[in-house]
């Protein structure tokens, strides 16, 4: 799971800029194996986005502060396999791609006399269109440092392909004792909170931007609810037609996935008991939109005596024309209801 900091003002209120900040960021305008932030000011948390276009063979690695010393490992699931590890690395590797895209979200504690651990989920396109169900990678990693702390991050690939124009890395960060100055990198795009009980959750149109990340907690009521996520694009039109493909584990079972659907399935198996959900969403007008989410409910029932579940997961939209500029979430269950107090929030940066 990756997790944020953000402030717990209103729409309606002045957001306390304590949250995280852009540090560094590095575009491609050709196609080269290298992404480099640029040098920033250290900060105690990091968070890392990559997007890359791939051309060719691609495999994404992760090096911090220029280093290409042997003083990295890592600890790697690919679509929910057993566990790979590569111990006095060069960098922190991901698995190969073959063309399309890719996104990774990172999360790093930043000590400077500790080793760097960081936190890594990955989606990748695993080719064109919803008949091919992406590809999800959960990561561990470990810069093994104990002087100094991350200043500087690359995108690194050693296969025979290219990153391709436009892909990039964004560095944010934020102090624990964080002033309350400057801008923060996630601006709030829209929140929505049921007032009473309906078989919808829905944010509403936002601004478009590039990156999104989306909150959302839907209470049952009545027959349960399962919300079945949609997005809907600047002409006001939802999508429900079959332009959805997924991948998704369920409390650790094998993968399951859908390909060619009308919706992603970003829920749990339990209707009756209130979910919760985290997104990350690369929302590029031109290229098939690649989400990463996290699903957790309280389970069977209420209760200690009742472990909660959860399902993470990879999914993608693939229209290329449009941006995501609505977020609705559909209940599957007939008669059921988001009952009031439900509520769904979007974050967002270009």
């Amino acid at each position: 799971m990756v997790w944020e900091r953000l402030g717990s003002a209103s729409v309606t209120s002045s957001v306390p800029n304590t949250s995280w900040k852009e540090l560094g960021r590095g575009t491609l305008s050709s196609g080269a194996d290298t992404i480099n932030s640029g040098t920033f000011t250290a900060k105690d948390n990091i968070m890392i986005l990559q997007y890359n276009i791939n051309s060719g063979s691609v495999r994404t690695g992760l090096r911090l502060n220029a280093d290409t010393g042997n003083n990295y490992a890592h600890r790697r699931s690919v679509n929910g396999a057993t566990d790979a590890t590569n111990v006095n690395h060069n960098r922190i590797v991901a698995d190969t791609d073959v063309d399309g895209s890719d996104f990774t979200v990172s999360n790093f504690t930043n000590v400077s006399a500790q080793e760097k651990l960081g936190i890594l989920n990955r989606v990748h396109q695993s080719g064109s269109g919803a008949g091919n169900a992406p590809d999800r990678e959960e990561m561990i990693g470990k810069w093994v440092n104990t002087s100094s702390q991350i200043t500087s991050v690359q995108s690194y690939n050693a296969e025979t392909g290219d990153f391709d124009t436009g892909s990039e890395i964004v560095v944010l960060g934020y102090d624990n004792d964080e002033a309350d100055s400057g801008t923060n990198f996630w601006q709030e795009l829209a929140s929505v909170t049921r007032t009473d009980n309906g078989s919808t959750l829905e944010s509403g149109n936002f601004a478009t931007k590039k990156y999104l990340m989306v909150e959302a907690c839907t209470i049952p009521a009545n027959n349960g609810f399962k919300g079945r996520l949609e997005f809907g694009h600047s002409n006001g039109t939802m999508d429900t037609g079959s332009n959805y493909a997924d991948r998704y584990e369920h409390d650790g079972g094998s993968d399951s996935t859908n390909a060619s659907h009308q919706y992603i399935y970003a829920y749990t198996n339990h209707d009756d008991n209130i979910q919760h959900l985290k997104m990350f969403i690369v929302n590029k007008s031109d290229k098939e939109k690649l989400v990463l989410w996290w699903a957790s409910s309280g389970g069977s029932s209420t209760g200690a005596g009742n472990a909660p579940q959860r399902r993470n997961g990879v999914a993608k939209w693939t229209n290329t024309s449009n941006q995501i500029t609505n977020i609705r979430l559909n209940n599957q269950v007939a008669g059921g209801d988001a009952a009031s107090g439900s509520f769904i929030k979007v974050y967002g940066a270009d």
